[in-house]
């Protein structure tokens, strides 16, 4: 869902956040699941006052990308908080805020896979389906939001005793939900090989710009995106 929010985000205020940290973005918040028992799930990384200052600082350090990049990271706190509940002013409080849809439910599942949606959508018209089609070395970034989704699932399953494959297929809603999770894993996992293969095909044509690069582009430097707003 991230992706949703970060691309759309960077678009407005002219620049082009690369696709692995668009959708990086939205998995952050649950990187509390690799600090357990430190830190409890859904606490302090969900929580505004704790996420509001730090997106003020990637916005104050990096303007424009820093905002697109926030965008993604909010985007997680508002999809917790349509299925579920979000503690916005934890430590200070225990108050939850959300509409709890459920999960899983036909409204999380329509989420999701209507994500899933947009999301190809929106990839096939900004041109970063070409990271799946054809080979660029930004493919192989995609390997970090791939791994993790993989391993937070994992986790997250090992942690609640949930055996995942039993329940990946225990309900329509949640079929639809694993399948929707699968293709994302395929696509990105396809980009991932075709970053390796172009790193591999760059590594054996020294001299030459970087594949999907051009030659005065290497010489001169890939014009950064303006990270101001128009």
């Amino acid at each position: 869902m991230s992706y949703l929010f970060s691309k759309p985000t960077g678009r407005k205020v002219n620049v082009n956040l690369p696709a692995y940290l668009a959708l990086l973005a939205g998995v952050l918040p649950d990187f509390d699941i690799y600090f357990k028992p430190l830190i409890q799930h859904h606490t302090y990384t969900h929580s505004l006052i704790i996420l509001l200052p730090i997106c003020a600082v990637l916005i104050i350090r990096f303007k424009g990308l820093g905002l697109a990049f926030s965008a993604g990271i909010l985007s997680h706190l508002v999809a917790d908080s349509i299925v579920g509940t979000i503690p916005p002013l934890y430590p200070l409080s225990d108050f939850q805020l959300g509409i709890s849809l459920g999960l899983p439910s036909p409204a999380d599942t329509a989420l999701e896979v209507g994500a899933l949606a947009l999301v190809l959508v929106i990839a096939y018209l900004n041109g970063d389906y070409k990271l799946v089609a054809e080979s660029h070395r930004e493919g192989v970034y995609l390997a970090i939001p791939l791994v993790s989704i993989a391993t937070l699932t994992l986790l997250f399953a090992g942690d609640n005793n949930v055996p995942l494959a039993d329940f990946a297929f225990s309900r329509k809603a949640l079929t639809l939900i694993t399948l929707g999770h699968a293709v994302l894993a395929g696509i990105l996992g396809l980009a991932v090989v075709q970053g390796v293969r172009a790193v591999m095909i760059d590594k054996w044509r020294p001299g030459q710009a970087p594949t999907g690069q051009s030659n005065e582009q290497q010489s001169h430097g890939s014009p950064l995106p303006s990270n101001t707003s128009p």
